[in-house]
């Protein structure tokens, strides 16, 4: 099976990275004139807006809470410059915030038309990239939006009614605690984004494959799960067989691919980054006994689609000269004849999967077996 280099989340797409234009202009808001700190800003807005266009042009992929940042610093500078005699009396710090809060607004109402517009030409795995990076832009976007909503409130009530009264903390107010909470927000997404890998190394994770076995993606196996046959798996199935009987035994988990179902003992999700050889000597360790010589050996890959999974089956057979050498029965657990499985089929006792590869097994492999015996 191919193997691709896939996506991972690195800390140059924290979403709060992305407001460190602002932070600079906030920052030097403190030491700077105002008409300074005005073409400070239409200066870094310009920068940023080269590269988000270079960006843009040369990775594809946008830079999202970067780009309203860069949006914003670009209207401040430009109105600020315009209507000036207006304008004074908004200090730069409320000016600056209601500007972001209105451009997180538009851009999380166009976040659909963006995503979709601009990711028909990209390749599966891009979509994926950009689906995650989407996904966390909303998020802390919308926690943003509440913390603007209460700084912007404070802060206008206090400079409307009491900014001469209390200057100490209109000071504060104005051009300390924007600072502290930009920190804050950056913290915190470090350490959710830390949290969340940790979480995520204790998932079981799945491939996702295309037609031809490369590995496009992965995803958590529950995801899957809980998505039906939205994504394409591999799967491994070994087929044990003693002469003519196949060995047979309950199935334990409703929803797998066995169900409840009479199925092989061996039938496995690959995970991500497991390959057939590792989950064949895992299996063969679980089930046979170290008495047996011969080595599975694959017959068959096809597809097996429901509407709860949708698999890539790689089927493989095993044959053991003594039945005994199978291990770790359940109850229930037995060879069958193919008389006995011929008399149960499509009742029910078998999962579906086993009935469609038992009618290429009797065209091959027990037909072989058959005129072997004839032959003696």
């Amino acid at each position: 099976m191919k193997q691709e280099k896939l996506f991972k989340h690195r800390y140059f797409y924290l979403q709060s990275a992305g407001l460190l234009p602002l932070f600079l202009v906030s920052l030097t808001n403190n030491y700077l004139t105002e008409i300074h700190t005005v073409k400070l800003a239409l200066f870094i807005g310009l920068i940023c807006l080269c590269v988000e266009i270079f960006y843009r042009i040369f990775y594809r992929r946008f830079l999202l809470m970067f780009g309203v940042s860069t949006l914003t610093l670009i209207q401040f500078a430009s109105l600020k410059l315009l209507f000036y005699n207006s304008l004074f009396l908004i200090s730069n710090t409320v000016f600056l915030g209601i500007l972001l809060f209105i451009n997180i607004l538009i851009v999380r109402g166009l976040h659909r038309i963006l995503f979709h517009r601009h990711s028909r030409d990209y390749s599966r795995k891009d979509r994926m990239v950009m689906a995650n990076i989407m996904h966390e832009f909303m998020y802390m976007s919308r926690l943003l939006l509440y913390v603007l909503s209460f700084y912007l409130a404070v802060t206008i009530m206090f400079n409307t009614y009491s900014r001469n009264m209390y200057p100490d903390i209109y000071v504060f107010l104005n051009y300390r605690l924007n600072l502290i909470l930009m920190m804050l927000y950056f913290v915190y997404e470090c350490i959710r984004i830390i949290l969340l890998n940790k979480m995520l190394s204790k998932e079981t994770w799945l491939p996702i494959i295309n037609e031809s076995l490369s590995v496009i993606g992965r995803v958590e196996k529950h995801e899957s799960f809980r998505r039906g046959n939205r994504y394409l798996h591999p799967h491994l199935r070994v087929i044990i067989m003693c002469g003519n009987r196949i060995y047979l035994q309950p199935g334990q988990i409703k929803g797998s691919l066995s169900g409840l179902h009479l199925d092989t003992p061996v039938s496995e999700d690959l995970r991500y980054g497991e390959t057939p050889d590792k989950v064949l000597k895992i299996a063969m360790e679980k089930y046979i006994s170290v008495e047996n010589r011969n080595s599975p050996r694959r017959i068959l890959t096809s597809k097996f689609k429901t509407d709860i999974m949708n698999r890539v089956i790689m089927l493989y057979v095993l044959n053991v000269s003594d039945e005994s050498y199978v291990i770790n029965k359940p109850r229930g657990g037995k060879f069958w004849t193919s008389d006995q499985i011929d008399a149960e089929l499509g009742k029910g006792v078998f999962s579906t999967c086993f009935e469609q590869e038992y009618e290429f097994l009797k065209n091959t492999i027990l037909l072989a077996w058959e005129y072997t015996e004839k032959e003696k």
